[in-house]
């Protein structure tokens, strides 16, 4: 029997126990023992808070009055946090992470009450939080500093924990509606039972959305002139035809006319040099998949004897997406030969081969070109503790999770037949003929790429009293980890001459990790001592040794500081270094390997390294990404600060600040905006490294290696690359940027942290007053380890200084009114593109406020039995629709890093209680 099997057994169970429940509950919650710990972040110490750590807690009645309604952007929304990379708009609706300072996702570690789960995700490995069901999230616990001394890897921005409901009896069924640019429907709840000594909960969702086409937002269009940018549609010999397509030979593009399959005569190709027909492939792409998930979790929990508890937790979640994916098939390069039968004669170059871009999307418009993924992850964890002598405990888990993943599974151009298709009359394809043809159907081929990736994760901890000292009891924990990681990957596609599957990567990765860590709290001074300015004073101190079987091994210490002068105030302070390991998709090159021929902006000013399209001031260069053998694991040192205050003369408002400060070295990531490397000489003084300048010979001929400047030949010949289809003339090419993903330099990152929170009783109800604001002191970054540091600070692709969220609540009885403001500051564009042969200059990106609201009615006491214990909401996300700022960096006119740009959305939502 498969784990899912047992897992949907569990839950099959579950719905059948729990329906006495309904009937008994009340006599049942009057025997209820809870027996469920309370989980607390930050700490591996029974019974202490963090001690020294920044932490930002966001409760059940956050969430329900949150415009967010996924796990992800419940803490993307906070000043702390970012959006670069980690929400569904960013990602394209796939999948999501979450990134604290915009260190990046990899660098927040995201726990499950308190464990681990395998990642998911195939090119790029994160924890995604959507993993369990909304409805199942109690309560989310965030601590704004390194951890690693608690955790181990990837705890170097902080830690985000989200803790699962309690166990109880009854059921919750929630479902709402959110409309925008596209439309979701979702499902979710809880049913649970509780009895002496025990519980049995059980949560589940199912959600599913419709696409959004690219064409939908005119800021992601290929033509952008009317925001200032380029017609991307035709840069240099890179053409998006409409149906009619284009002829290329050597670096000239020609228009072809419309023709019943007839062979265009030259004069009237000729007349038509620069102008061919375009048509923008936005309308043939979608920017957000349409996607179906489902999600299960179980928890049960016994009681074996006073003392004595054993629990099991599984979660289980499908998500399917499909979105128009295409790849190429709007501009498939057709090769003719001289002796072709469609050869246009008497063009220049009379011996050259001629190519034809074939739009295969619009000639072929009922051809599926849809890019359908599969991800199913499924974790499992048996969890014991056992009280021990002299008010010790023990904990000990084991875990065992999997993800399996189709992580590209598209049609994909099959450029092998490209090259002969028009070549010979076998094939029965017409490269001039519009319309659907049989023989076009060769064209299509197939890729999959399919990971499995596998965690077994086993910790036991002790933890309990040393001694006591005058202001309390000194307490200890420590224990030991042991971990496993294995990841598969196979890759498949057609692209020969028979159009069956052959594998073109398969390769497989594992590690080993054994790890201890000890961590002590001791009080220094209590209240009842009455030291002056002293009210209390606690330490923690924290150490952590991890032994990686392909990394090395690291040790992470963490000192914590918390001083209370009185009853209003308190100081806190924590120093501490942290790390992360490259994941097995990082560590692997033979996962990820992606070698282009593409069009740079080129500034430099420069005759070694030409511009070959005057038009647009671009350059053709090869263009590598992938991953890196060898890669080192980053580390980090952090330092945080700070103060909060609760005077006795209001105590519902409660003040904080934190300063922090982070040195992260070593950083593993993709060169950043390698396609900028050219475009101007201070970027090229950063990056040059990573440029091989490499003209092509005057005797190059495209196709025919053995003519090449030899420097293109290991890239060229890497087994580990793949090529994306193109039309660039490989003749045309001036040099290789040597990109990917690589350890890459410092970055260094300072800031502040405010927070104020208020609560203020009228005779019409409850006002709620909630703020925060993070202001970034300082960014550094160097590209090259022991590189010059450069200022990153309010630059594009990097974290905005300022990010600040504000809102007020009315409560009153069951109604709830709440109004916010989120605020991202300005910063510039210093990744501006070239038009017409000018490299725009840098631009100031104004700062974006939109306000979210929200509404609910919870019928409580209602007398009804339909009304009774319903909840009604109604909640929209920039209430005013404001569009985004225009961003001209790229490809498009939008940063989605920083700006939502799907508009206004509306969430209606029930929830009913029984």
């Amino acid at each position: 029997m498969s784990l899912r099997t047992v897992l949907l057994a569990t839950a099959a169970t579950l719905g059948f126990a729990a329906s006495p429940a309904l009937a008994q509950q009340q006599a049942a919650s009057e025997e209820t023992v809870e027996v469920e710990q309370i989980v607390v972040t930050g700490t591996a110490i029974r019974g202490v808070a963090p001690v020294g750590s920044a932490t930002v807690g966001i409760t059940r009645e956050d969430i329900q009055a949150a415009p967010a309604r996924d796990a992800s952007s419940l803490v993307a929304q906070l000043p702390q946090a970012s959006s670069l990379g980690t929400t569904l708009q960013s990602s394209g609706g796939r999948a999501a992470g979450v990134n604290l300072r915009g260190l990046g996702n990899n660098a927040t570690l995201v726990l499950f009450d308190g464990r681990r789960v395998v990642p998911q995700g195939g090119n790029s490995q994160i924890s995604d939080p959507n993993l369990i069901p909304f409805s199942a999230i109690e309560r989310v616990e965030v601590v704004t500093d390194g951890a690693s001394a608690i955790y181990g890897s990837d705890a170097v921005a902080g830690v985000v924990n989200y803790i699962t409901r309690r166990a109880f009896d009854g059921a919750e069924i929630t479902g709402r509606t959110v409309h925008s640019l596209y439309d979701k429907y979702e499902f979710d709840g809880v049913i649970g039972r509780t009895w002496k000594g025990g519980s049995i909960l059980y949560a589940g969702a199912w959600d599913k959305n419709d696409s959004v086409p690219r064409s939908a937002l005119p800021f992601m269009m290929q033509d952008l002139r009317d925001y200032g940018g380029n017609d991307n549609r035709l840069v240099g010999t890179t053409v998006y035809p409409g149906i009619n397509g284009a002829l290329l030979i050597g670096n000239n593009v020609y228009g072809l006319p419309v023709g019943n399959g007839q062979v265009p005569d030259a004069a009237s190709v000729l007349a038509l040099q620069g102008n061919p027909e375009l048509y923008d492939s936005s309308y043939l792409y979608d920017n957000y998949t349409a996607r179906e998930r489902f999600s299960n979790m179980v928890k049960v929990r016994q009681e074996l004897r006073p003392g004595m508890e054993i629990g099991y937790t599984g979660i289980y979640n499908l998500r399917k997406n499909s979105s128009r994916s295409g790849d190429g098939f709007e501009r498939v390069a057709i090769r003719l030969t001289p002796d072709s039968p469609y050869y246009v004669a008497g063009m220049p170059n009379p011996a050259a081969n001629q190519t034809v871009v074939y739009n295969f999307s619009l000639n072929n418009p009922d051809v599926s070109r849809h890019q359908n993924n599969k991800e199913e992850t499924l974790n499992q964890s048996i969890d014991f503790v056992a009280d021990l002598p002299k008010d010790f405990r023990l904990n000990a888990l084991v875990s065992y999770g999997k993800t399996e993943s189709c992580n590209v599974c598209q049609p994909q151009v099959n450029t092998t037949i490209a090259n002969v298709i028009a070549n010979d009359p076998a094939w029965n394809f017409n490269p001039f003929q519009s319309g659907p043809q049989a023989g076009a159907m060769a064209l299509v081929g197939g890729f999959l790429q399919q990971y499995d990736t596998t965690l077994f994760d086993s910790v036991i901890k002790v933890d309990g009293p040393l001694f006591n000292v005058p202001a309390g009891t000194v307490r200890i924990a420590a224990g030991a980890q042991f971990s496993r990681y294995k990841l598969y990957l196979h890759a498949q596609n057609t692209l020969n001459l028979t159009g069956s599957y052959q594998t073109s990567r398969f390769t497989k990765s594992d590690r080993e990790v054994s790890s201890a860590f000890a961590e002590v709290f001791v009080p220094f001074v209590n209240e009842s001592q009455n030291v002056p300015f002293i009210q209390a004073l606690d330490l923690s101190a924290a150490v952590r040794f991890d032994d990686y079987s392909d990394a090395g091994n690291t040790t992470n210490p963490k000192v914590g500081l918390t001083w209370r002068p009185n009853d209003e105030f308190l100081i806190r302070g924590s120093w501490g270094t942290s790390f992360r390991a490259p994941t097995l998709i990082e560590s692997n090159p033979a996962t990820v390997g992606q070698t282009n021929r593409v069009w740079v902006s080129n500034g430099l000013n420069d005759p070694n390294i030409p511009v070959t399209n005057p038009a647009t001031g671009q350059s053709a260069v090869l263009s590598r990404g992938g991953n890196t053998a060898g890669l080192r694991p980053e580390s980090a040192e952090i330092w945080s600060f700070g103060t909060e205050y609760r005077p006795n003369a209001l105590p519902d408002l409660r003040l904080g600040l934190t300063y922090y400060a982070v040195d992260y070295e070593d950083r593993i990531e993709n060169l950043p905006n390698q396609t900028l490397i050219l475009s101007s000489p201070d970027t090229y003084d950063l990056m040059q490294d990573f440029y091989i300048p490499a003209l092509q010979p005057g005797s190059c001929v495209n196709g025919d290696y053995s003519t090449y400047n030899p420097a293109y030949l290991p890239w060229l010949s890497d087994p580990n690359a793949v090529y994306s289809p193109s039309t660039i003339n490989d003749c045309s090419l001036i040099g290789i940027i040597a990109g990917g993903r690589l350890n890459l330099g410092r970055v260094k990152q300072s800031g502040l942290d405010f927070t104020a929170n208020y609560r203020h009783d009228t005779e019409f109800g409850q006002f709620v007053f909630n703020a925060s604001y993070s202001k970034i002191l300082d960014l550094q970054k160097s590209v090259v380890a022991g590189g010059p540091m450069f200022d990153t600070l309010d630059t594009y692709g990097f974290q905005v200084s300022n990010r600040a969220r504000a809102g007020i609540s009315f409560i009153r009885g069951g109604l709830r009114a709440n109004l916010n403001a989120s605020y991202i500051g300005s910063y510039i564009n210093d990744a501006t593109i070239t038009v017409a042969g000018k490299k725009l200059p840098d631009t100031d990106i104004p700062s974006w406020t939109t306000f979210d609201a929200g509404l609910s009615y919870d019928f409580d006491q209602a007398e009804s039995p339909i009304l009774r214990d319903l909840r009604l909401a109604v909640n929209i996300q920039n209430v005013f629709d404001k569009d985004p700022p225009i961003v001209l960096s790229g490809t498009s006119a939008v940063d989605v890093g920083n700006h939502n740009p799907y508009g206004r959305v509306w969430t209606i939502e029930f929830t009913k209680k029984f």
